[in-house]
């Protein structure tokens, strides 16, 4: 069975180094893992005891420490006054941490007076991402800067994906892009695009459709969010 077959069979989370044993802790056994066709980026011990929180290029999941059984689901610390989902913490961290390595390939749209950075992955073809763009002053006019990542709603082929390969081989990537939500000519270049990277990233961090935003804490929001009520989110530390 393919890794994302399993990993959906028991409620996979698909959040967040070579192939090998994981990094953070060479006590676990990622054979049976990499045999699947995961790779294993960190492993760390989660709040069970004799159970792993392990980051793969597919998502997070949890495994036993013989590597033997794979576990799907969130965990939760119930000892406080209100439920902590502790898998949740653990996948904005990845987010954060993986769109740092990337942010040089975005398309950056700044505000003047710039507050907070939100990352929207996007595809021209997309309605939602259209009217996102079309609205973008709204963003920048209460200080919210939009970084944009190309995510072709149907894969690796398409219209979509198409247009995505031209914007990021454009001398001007902000001026293509505007261009393809304006339904305008892009010139058909080749280059050495990181579109590919962006859509697996994307997969990774569980993104079913466009526009997903991550906001600087690592949450995602799937949709169009309205300016105003994505600003009382940020201020908020949502």
């Amino acid at each position: 069975m393919k890794p994302m077959l399993v990993i959906a069979s028991v409620i996979g989370l698909l959040a967040c180094s070579p192939q090998g044993t994981a990094q953070n802790d060479a006590n676990l056994n990622t054979a049976h893992l990499e045999r699947m066709g995961f790779v294993v980026e960190s492993a760390d011990e989660s709040s069970i005891a004799g159970v792993y929180e392990v980051i793969t290029d597919q998502g997070l999941v949890y495994v036993t420490a013989d590597g033997k059984t794979l576990i799907g689901g969130r965990l939760y610390d119930i000892t406080g006054d209100e439920p902590v989902n502790v898998s949740e913490v653990a996948i904005q961290d990845m987010r954060r941490n993986d769109l740092a390595q990337i942010v040089d390939e975005t398309i950056y749209y700044k505000a003047d007076n710039e507050d907070f950075v939100i990352t929207v992955f996007t595809d021209p073809t997309c309605g939602y991402c259209r009217q996102l763009h079309s609205n973008l002053q709204q963003y920048h006019d209460v200080g919210i800067s939009v970084r944009y990542l190309g995510w072709p709603r149907m894969g690796l082929q398409g219209e979509g994906y198409e247009q995505l390969k031209a914007i990021w081989c454009a001398d001007d990537k902000a001026a293509a892009l505007t261009a393809a939500k304006n339904d305008q000519p892009l010139s058909q270049r080749s280059c050495d695009h990181p579109v590919d990277r962006h859509f697996a990233l994307g997969s990774k961090f569980g993104i079913r459709g466009t526009p997903a935003i991550v906001l600087p804490s690592g949450e995602m929001l799937p949709g169009l969010v309205p300016a105003q009520r994505l600003l009382g989110q940020l201020e908020n530390g949502q």
